[in-house]
């Protein structure tokens, strides 16, 4: 442990027994080890009083912006953050942008926003398409799908007109060509 962890474990009261003695009589010998004791105590004594500490604005921010920045991926995972990708207009009304492709079994992932009011044309299903919504509202024919709601049309269906009142952004994963 460092005197850090040490001198922590101290002012918040996680050392116990010999350790604690050794911590308490340490500050009291060793001078640059009972100022960072005092110091901690200052840091926390705003908790032990029960007071608030409001964190600094846009703390939870700037953490995620560094993890966001750090470059760290998960190995053997793609990562698409919200703000990257770009979107593209397949349709009047309709953008997609493409999450993630598997050419070999010839799949597609796919986010789409319709806008308010906009269709899609009938198509057919040469492999099971999956429907995920996020927002608004896709009426397919007279089916409608909300927010949070799942939908798969499995392979040789069809599917009548898509369209939406509200506009809605939904993840769609499908046969590659399909869009």
């Amino acid at each position: 442990m460092t005197d850090h962890d040490v001198a922590t474990g101290y002012v918040l009261g996680t050392l116990e027994g010999a350790e604690r003695e050794a911590a308490r009589i340490r500050a009291i010998e060793d001078g640059a080890f009972g100022r960072l004791v005092e110091q901690w105590e200052r840091w926390f004594a705003p908790l032990a009083l029960g007071a608030e500490v409001a964190p600094p604005p846009n703390l939870l921010d700037g953490i995620e912006a560094r993890i966001r920045d750090s470059g760290v991926e998960l190995p053997g995972t793609v990562t698409m953050r919200a703000n990257a990708g770009e979107w593209t207009d397949m349709a009047p009304g309709l953008r997609i942008k493409m999450l993630n492709q598997i050419t070999k079994i010839g799949r597609q992932t796919f986010m789409a926003e319709l806008s308010p009011g906009a269709e899609y044309v009938d198509h057919d299903h040469g492999q099971d398409e999956e429907i995920y919504m996020i927002s608004g509202d896709l009426i397919i024919g007279d089916f409608v799908l909300n927010a949070g709601d799942f939908h798969v049309a499995h392979a040789g269906k069809h599917h009548p007109t898509h369209r939406s009142r509200t506009g809605c952004v939904c993840i769609i994963s499908q046969a590659i060509g399909v869009v």
